[in-house]
């Protein structure tokens, strides 16, 4: 068992987000992760594809959900859930930070995180690491279509 208080985790900077590990997956039997993500005004994750099945729950403002070739506004109190293999991405398009939790389960998303908020620091100098990383953590990115 665990208790976190609001502060506790493992905080890390990944890419324009403040993420804070709540959860390892190491940690849970179903291989599960929790994290609760700081999106700033204008940060985004380009649409992708992964074998963990991720679930999204808004506390605080409103972004820009993409699954799959639809686009959905999510705000506090609404949750997203997204199959494993369905691509995926979000874009804050706000002039406010928006807040949500998310868990993953059926993988290791937490390590991807921590790698990359490890060797991914300097944009644009570090984006040539991206690719081994994203192959390490078998996440594949997607063309966008209207992000």
């Amino acid at each position: 068992m665990m208790v976190l208080k609001r502060e506790e985790g493992q905080s890390l900077q990944v890419l324009s987000d403040r993420v804070c590990i709540k959860l390892k997956s190491t940690d849970s039997l179903s291989s599960m992760t929790v994290v609760t993500v700081d999106v700033p005004p204008n940060g985004f994750v380009p649409p992708h594809t992964h074998k963990e099945e991720e679930s999204y729950y808004v506390l605080e403002g409103s972004m820009i959900m993409y699954l799959d070739s639809k686009e959905f506004r999510i705000e506090p109190g609404d949750f997203v859930h997204v199959p494993a293999g369905t691509t995926h991405g979000y874009k804050n398009n706000s002039a406010q930070s928006v807040k949500f939790l998310a868990w993953a389960v059926g993988g290791r998303i937490d390590e991807f995180f921590i790698e990359l908020s490890e060797k991914v620091r300097d944009l644009p100098d570090d984006l040539a690491k991206m690719p081994s990383i994203l192959e390490k953590h078998g996440i594949q990115m997607v063309e966008p279509s209207g992000m």
